[in-house]
Formats: C-alpha cells, sequence, structure tokens
C-alpha cells in the first residue's frame, strides 16, 4: 500500500462519508473501501447457538463477523483464498487496522436483475437468476462457502461473469463444510424471495439451476434435507397465522415451501420442479 492511498482514505474519513462501505479513483480505477465496525453479536445469537447445541443441527450455529481489526483481517484472508481458488472476488489492494481496500467486481446482481424486471425483460431475469444458481453451485464444488451469498453480495461484470463481495462470516470455521453449503443454498433461496415477492418462478429456477449444477448427490443435500424436516413443525404451527407474520417471516416459509416440495424424499428432485 503507498503512502500516498492511505492519506487519501484517510482524509476521505475524516471528511465524513456517511457510509461504512464507499467508493473512490485510484491508479485510474475505482476501488472500494470497506471500514471496521462494532462485533455483531448479539443476544439471539446466543439463542440460536443454544438451538444448534440442542437439536444438534450446526448449520444453525450463529456465523455473525467479530468486527473490528479481527473482522477486517478474516474477510481479506477469506478474499485471497477465493481468489487463489480462482472465484470472482475482489482483489484486495491495501489492509490497515481500520479498513481494507478492495477492486471492483461488477455491478451489484440484484439491481441489474431488478433493472430487467422493470423494464419487463424477462428472458433476461430468467437468465440472470439462472446464472446466480450456477455461479453458487459452482463455488461449492470448488469446496467452498460463501457465508452470505445474497443476490446483493454477488456481482455481474461487463463479460457477464458472476462473482462475489462481502465475506464478513465464515461458517466454515463453525461447521462441516457441507452443512455451510446448505446454509448458503436457505440464504440464497431467501434473498431471492425476499427481493422479488410475487415472483415464484424466480424462487424456483434459482433453485432448479442450482440443483441442476450441484448434482442430486452433492454432499449439502442430506444436511438441507435435515434441516427442512426440522423446520417442518414450525412451518405447519405458523401457517395458519400467515397475514399476522412478518414480511421476513413470510418470505422464509415461502423459500421452505418450495424448498420442501422439491426435497421430498418421495419425489425426485427434477419431477418435483415439474410439477410443483
Amino acid at each position: 500500500m503507498t503512502e500516498q492511498l492511505h492519506k487519501l482514505v484517510e482524509q476521505t474519513i475524516a471528511q465524513g462519508v456517511g457510509a461504512r462501505v464507499f467508493p473512490l479513483r485510484w491508479s485510474d480505477r475505482r476501488i472500494w473501501i470497506k471500514q471496521a465496525v462494532p462485533p455483531k453479536a448479539k443476544g439471539w445469537h446466543r439463542l440460536q447457538r443454544l438451538a444448534a447445541t440442542l437439536t444438534g443441527v450446526a448449520l444453525l450455529r450463529p456465523t455473525v463477523s467479530p468486527g473490528g481489526e479481527k473482522g477486517l483481517f478474516n474477510e481479506a484472508k477469506a478474499l485471497c483464498r477465493f481468489k487463489r481458488a480462482g472465484i470472482l472476488v475482489p482483489d484486495l489492494v491495501a489492509e490497515t487496522d481500520h479498513w481494507i481496500a478492495t477492486g471492483d467486481n461488477g455491478a451489484i446482481l440484484q439491481t441489474v436483475i431488478e433493472d430487467a424486471v422493470k423494464a419487463g425483460d424477462e428472458n433476461r431475469v430468467a437468465q440472470l437468476v439462472g446464472m446466480a444458481g450456477l455461479a453458487l453451485a459452482s463455488l461449492h464444488k470448488a469446496g467452498f462457502a460463501h457465508g452470505a451469498p445474497l443476490l446483493r453480495n454477488m456481482t455481474i461484470r461487463d463479460d457477464e461473469m458472476i462473482g462475489f463481495i462481502d465475506f464478513e462470516e465464515d461458517p466454515q470455521d463453525l461447521m462441516p463444510l457441507p452443512d455451510a453449503q446448505a446454509r448458503d443454498v436457505l440464504l440464497f433461496l431467501f434473498s431471492i424471495q425476499r427481493g422479488f415477492k410475487r415472483r415464484p418462478d424466480l424462487l424456483r429456477s434459482g433453485w432448479a439451476t442450482y440443483l441442476d449444477a450441484a448434482g442430486s448427490d452433492a454432499p449439502q443435500l442430506p444436511p438441507l434435507t435435515h434441516i427442512v424436516g426440522i423446520i417442518r413443525p414450525i412451518y405447519i404451527l405458523l401457517s395458519p397465522f400467515r397475514r399476522w407474520l412478518g414480511t421476513d417471516a413470510i418470505n422464509a416459509m415461502l423459500a421452505y415451501r418450495t424448498l420442501r416440495r422439491s426435497l421430498r424424499r418421495d419425489t425426485p428432485p427434477i419431477a418435483a420442479r415439474a410439477t410443483d
């Protein structure tokens, strides 16, 4: 890191940028500065940890960022690890105790999909969602878990390559890889449902593309099937009260329903997707 970049970042922060993550121009390129934040652990994370212990379900373990210098260090380490594996992530430009600087990884995928929806370009919408599912499956096949593969944490470059950003959480340190990847799938599908509430076809499309690419024998499917079975009583209990539930709860239930129909033991995944 050059002294000039350090000075520029510190001056920009001192002026009050009003955002934790902000862009800068440096050496004829766009870079992003990400500042440290306080630890994000909350009281409900302790309850989540207790639930994981009582149920024996590893993927329920909380993966909250430690924040501060350690949080930045973990993200910088993850960027380097993914980059070495050939996964499209931002390059690490500079690292300090208070912020890191990364390269630009493309446009935010969720925004690009939203623009295509507004433009009425249904072919493009379906293509983008499918590309997202394929990219996540490829990341998993490479032996990694993202931690928070939401559509807003996925990017698309001008060459149509899908990438990933935001590696504050590292589930692989807290649970077996198949469980961490199953957790990725849940968060990915939830982000589709949350972002496009009236488009169940996009949720089904994203899941179908992921499953086709990952394969029906993927190691993350058994823990995914297991957690779907554990959640079922909660789903049944809450179903009569849907009209009084919050938006996130309703979206989670809808995403769960799609998963359950596809993962039913007595129905092959492809057939379930065709008749859902």
